[in-house]
């Protein structure tokens, strides 16, 4: 494997996203020991089917934060709605997506400040990523805080009295690009608006790195069934150890590397190099080389308990040659190609993604009862070949559905799955490997800048991925009463893993 290799026809990219970063935990530690972090990560979200799903966010610190919130659509995890969050010392934001006719909305009666307004306590989901984002997954991310509490944003975005802030109007203000405007976005570290609440009247916000405060959890309702079950999101503490402010009004389609598609899973700004290149280091975090959980299709009689299994990869999008990509959705004459191939001419790889990933899955009862005969021993004959089932996980967000009855009612679902005769619950263990040609992580090369952003014309370059995929997710189980629906309930159970220990 090449790892200096440039895709071909491509402009540019990064540094080889394998610098380290401070504050982050031993690689084989999973995530957060504390349940706190500057990154979160809600594994799966749905509006399909009657389903909403919900997020609580809590700044457990006395220092003002700045968030990322970003849904992801599940097949491909481009971003399909974001948005800036602040706030304030020990403040609380929540919400809810869910399905509005063909609209996806997120809605939110909370008065902390919005990045963008919202329009009616709600946001609508943008149309250009709406297909096949009826599900996915969550990131929040920690963008920075005011390095003093007597900043301008910080003042406008305090609670007062009533509970209402200051004034999310000049907090927006800080969001804007500054091209043609005398306040918004200066840099990855500082922002401006027109306000003067502070005593010295100055109106630039300098920011630091965000302390491992935030606790995020989530929820899944179904108002068909009644049953609602969540947990805790997966919290990383030291993601990013520097400032990643960046503007909510342009993009990488505007040219703008400084704008609402970062911070990402790979780091802060692209404008500051030293700030990514994260995403191998997530996957050292997140990786697992098997996961493990229990299961049920229990789907006979009154009462019945099923299961579905959520495998999610999230940042994969890192593993894509973004360009390409991005074209590749718009224009049917450009092909993002997976290959291990570098001969191709002008037709570029593209594709460098642990995904598909091909998994292999050992089943047991309650009673340790496989379904497979292992290999070594005495066999009463004739005995079928020794086999492991295998399946395949195509997508960024995948689910195992073990019953008949669906639990999450998922738009592609894995079905079928062979377990030990007459079981209807158990446990399983998952083993997975990736897809075959180079694993890379790619971004934007901006090592050389010297005093302005750039923009998308700059080259784009791949690096060799390290580690096992990232991976995060859980077992959702509903138990259902035929003759007393107001009953029925659910739960959720994170994944349990095994991590090498090299």
């Amino acid at each position: 494997m090449n790892a200096n290799f440039k895709p071909l026809g491509l402009a540019a990219a990064v540094a080889t996203a394998t610098a380290g970063y401070a504050g982050v935990a031993n690689a084989q530690s999973y995530a957060s020991a504390t349940e706190l972090g500057d990154l979160a990560i809600v594994p799966y979200y749905t509006v399909l089917e009657g389903y909403a799903t919900g997020v609580n966010i809590i700044n457990t610190s006395e220092q003002t934060q700045v968030i990322k919130f970003r849904f992801r659509r599940a097949t491909d995890s481009m971003d399909a709605l974001d948005f800036n969050v602040v706030l304030s010392p020990y403040d609380m934001y929540t919400g809810f997506l869910s399905a509005a006719g063909d609209d996806i909305t997120w809605t939110s009666n909370d008065n902390s400040c919005t990045v963008p307004a919202m329009n009616g306590n709600t946001f609508t989901m943008p149309g250009i990523y709406r297909a096949d984002a009826d599900t996915g997954y969550i990131e929040i991310i920690s963008m920075g805080s005011p390095a003093d509490e007597s900043m301008n944003l910080a003042v406008n975005a305090l609670h007062d009295s009533d509970g209402m802030p200051e004034n999310c109007d000049a907090v927006r203000e800080n969001f804007f690009d500054m091209e043609g405007e005398d306040y918004g976005n200066i840099d990855s570290a500082t922002t401006m608006d027109n306000s003067t609440p502070s005593a010295t009247n100055d109106p630039v916000t300098t920011y630091v790195a965000s302390p491992d405060s935030l606790k995020v959890s989530y929820f899944i309702k179904s108002d068909e069934t009644g049953v609602e079950f969540g947990d805790n999101a997966v919290h990383v503490a030291g993601f990013l150890d520097v400032p990643a402010m960046t503007n909510q009004e342009k993009g990488i389609f505007s040219g703008d590397l400084t704008g609402f598609d970062y911070p990402d899973l790979n780091g802060g700004v692209p404008t500051d190099p030293a700030s990514r290149g994260k995403y191998n280091e997530l996957r050292g975090i997140l990786a697992a080389e098997q996961l493990i959980n229990d299961w049920s299709k229990n789907s006979a009689g009154d009462f019945t308990v099923d299961t579905d299994w959520v495998i999610t990869y999230p940042g994969q999008y890192s593993m894509l040659a973004l360009p390409t990509y991005l074209t590749s959705l718009i224009d049917e004459d450009v092909d993002c190609k997976r290959t291990s191939d570098l001969t191709l001419g002008t037709a570029a790889p593209c594709d460098f993604r642990d995904i598909p990933m091909t998994a292999s899955i050992t089943v047991y009862d309650r009673e340790e009862q496989g379904i497979v005969v292992e290999d070594g021993e005495l066999v009463v004959s004739p005995q079928p070949p020794i086999d492991t089932p295998t399946l395949e996980l195509p997508y960024e967000v995948n689910v195992i559905q073990w019953g008949e009855t669906p639990v999450l009612n998922a738009p592609v679902a894995i079905t079928g799955l062979a377990t030990p005769p007459g079981a209807v619950f158990g446990w399983a263990s998952l083993e997975t490997e990736p897809a075959e040609g180079m694993l890379m992580v790619c971004d934007w090369d901006l090592a050389g800048l010297v005093g302005t952003p750039t923009d998308v014309s700059d080259d784009y370059t791949c690096a060799a991925a390290e580690g096992d995929a990232a991976v995060v997710g859980f077992v959702a189980w509903q138990r259902a009463f035929a003759s007393l629906p107001s009953a029925n309930y659910g739960r959720i159970v994170e994944h349990s893993r095994v991590q090498s220990a090299s």
